[in-house]
């Protein structure tokens, strides 16, 4: 099976007929209106119907009849395959794609590797090997395998 990205959350449920909210984790994001199908939990959906609203995506999911069934998506994650979701811009990334990336400081000191990328409220966190988290806030830049970022002192040592 192909990867799956994650790309939003379900946040509630929306009318009487079983159609869902998804908060998108990209706010400017358009492209959950040209997805087919979407993981929503560990359950393959399939879409029959998106539209772009002010807090999300308004989804109806083939299967979820009821506002009862909708509501019992709150809160789970929503994935969806890539070859699915629009093609990127030159230069552009998904966050998925910097799990293996070598962290440097400004100064161009190796901080770790990312192995994984957390949602963490409002920004999404860069989990480095041996659990060394680091705020998306703090990148510079994102170049050949390396994200540069500009840490405030004392950030790596606290795991150490």
């Amino acid at each position: 099976m192909e990867p799956l990205l994650a790309v939003g959350r379900v946040a509630r449920a929306h009318g009487l007929r079983g159609r869902v909210l998804i908060a998108p984790y990209n706010a400017a994001s358009e492209g959950l209106t040209r997805v087919q199908q979407l993981w929503v939990g560990e359950r393959r959906f399939e879409v029959d119907r998106a539209e772009r609203v002010n807090l999300g995506y308004l989804v109806a999911l083939r299967g979820i009849e009821s506002r009862e069934e909708a509501d019992k998506l709150r809160g789970e994650q929503v994935r969806a395959a890539r070859s699915d979701l629009p093609p990127l811009e030159e230069g552009e990334l998904y966050a998925v794609d910097l799990i293996g990336f070598q962290v440097v400081d400004v100064q161009g000191r190796l901080r770790g590797v990312v192995e994984d990328v957390e949602e963490a409220g409002p920004q999404d966190l860069l989990r480095l090997r041996g659990g060394t988290l680091v705020p998306f806030a703090l990148v510079k830049e994102v170049k050949d395998g390396s994200i540069v970022v500009e840490a405030p002192e004392g950030l790596f040592e606290l795991e150490e």
